[in-house]
């Protein structure tokens, strides 16, 4: 008896008619890329809305300014001398 090679391998499904099977039937895996897909498209909204360009071009801060906001880290401030005693 000869076995060739299509009788253990059964040909399969063309790829349109899978597609066709996965978008017409309710299935998890489906339900999971739409909800992906959604939530990456709307950070990438939120991300060029908001974090993308500063408001002016010439907006800058300090960076005692920034770590103290950022880490509530008192900013240092130069001696003053002997004037603290008093």
């Amino acid at each position: 008896m000869t076995i060739t090679l299509n009788d253990r391998n059964p040909p399969r499904p063309a790829l349109h008619a899978r597609l066709a099977g996965w978008v017409r039937g309710p299935t998890f895996g489906r339900d999971i890329v739409i909800v992906l897909a959604i939530k990456f498209s709307l950070l990438m909204v939120l991300k060029y809305t908001f974090f993308n360009h500063p408001l002016a071009e010439t907006m800058s801060m300090p960076p005692a300014l920034v770590a103290q906001a950022l880490l509530s880290v008192p900013a240092s401030h130069p001696s003053q001398g002997e004037q603290h005693a008093r």
